[in-house]
């Protein structure tokens, strides 16, 4: 888990550099890992659980659902950040898939 911990780290840093900005990618990468380990379903009150329980944090289930309809999640740094984040899918030539 800590080697997708360390991954998340260049999505953490798309946010900005204020304490909200760096509270909103800490909860975006703990969000992003409860989605990717298989401990329950993604529904986001399941997420809330998983956040709370597996990784024992202490957020505040409003703070949290407010985090979830944020329009400050800032999508446009984001998606250039997470295709970056995929390497070279050529092999030799090929296209893997």
């Amino acid at each position: 888990m800590f080697i997708l911990k360390n991954a998340l780290k260049p999505l953490q840093e798309a946010f900005s550099s204020s304490n909200l900005g760096r509270d909103r990618g800490y909860w975006f990468s703990y969000t992003i890992l409860a989605f990717i380990i298989p401990f329950t379903s993604s529904i986001s009150s399941n997420i809330f659980r998983c956040i709370n329980t597996l990784f024992g944090l202490n957020v505040n289930k409003r703070r949290f659902y407010a985090f979830m309809a944020s329009n400050k999640i800032p999508w446009n740094k984001l998606w250039p950040t997470l295709w970056n984040m995929i390497p070279d899918p050529l092999c030799d030539g090929r296209l893997l898939l």
